[in-house]
């Protein structure tokens, strides 16, 4: 049996990441009273956040692989 994900798990987690994107988005655009630009400026923000302990959490198991 092979270790990994599937194309129909990633495709799940997707369309699960899309919709949850959706969903923050309207509650902060319609319950939070926040505007286009302060949505993207703290989308842009967390997204770079998230990347950086991505990468590092990937470069970080590269030096242990060798």
């Amino acid at each position: 049996m092979e270790n990994g994900f599937g194309i129909v798990t990633m495709a799940s987690a997707v369309c699960v990441a899309g919709y949850a994107a959706i969903s923050l988005r309207y509650v902060a655009l319609y319950d939070l009273g926040l505007s286009s630009g302060e949505i993207r400026t703290w989308a842009t923000m967390l997204a770079l956040i998230i990347a950086a302990y991505v990468a590092i959490d990937f470069l970080a198991g590269v030096d242990k692989a060798k």
